[in-house]
């Protein structure tokens, strides 16, 4: 039997990171102004988002997500450690905490996600927290 720790790991490192990298690029060829702006933003400090993934509201795993630009380029396991550059308000600490379920909706959700990303990720977002650590 696997580990639940370790099938949510998998999730998030062979499914739902490539999956928002497949979305950040449908959403790079539609608006990409939009893309080159955050991208440039991003791109001159290095800056981490945290994510908390949990089942039934208990966290079933946490991880840090270390940003090139808007890209994900390296993620840390069992560490919560965001750190984002704002060129206004200085250090902010965003922490995304999301249910499994809602990873796996997101996931099946693909192709209309891909077609129309900003009102069906808006269909989603009842099942997101941002948090400020």
């Amino acid at each position: 039997m696997v580990n639940p720790a370790n099938e949510v790991d998998l999730l998030v490192k062979e499914k739902l990171i490539p999956f928002r990298e497949r979305i950040v690029d449908a959403i790079a060829a539609k608006h990409p102004m939009l893309i080159s702006i955050l991208d440039a933003i991003l791109m001159a400090k290095s800056n981490r988002i945290g994510l908390e993934v949990t089942d039934g509201g208990a966290a079933v795993g946490r991880y840090t997500l270390h940003l090139k630009g808007i890209r994900i380029a390296e993620v840390e396991f069992d560490k919560l450690d965001p750190a984002v550059h704002h060129p206004l308000l200085g250090l902010i600490r965003p922490a995304v905490s999301v249910e499994r379920r809602t990873i796996e909706a997101l996931l099946a959700d693909e192709d209309r996600i891909r077609e129309e990303p900003f009102s069906s990720i808006a269909r989603h977002l009842p099942g997101v927290t941002i948090r400020f650590l």
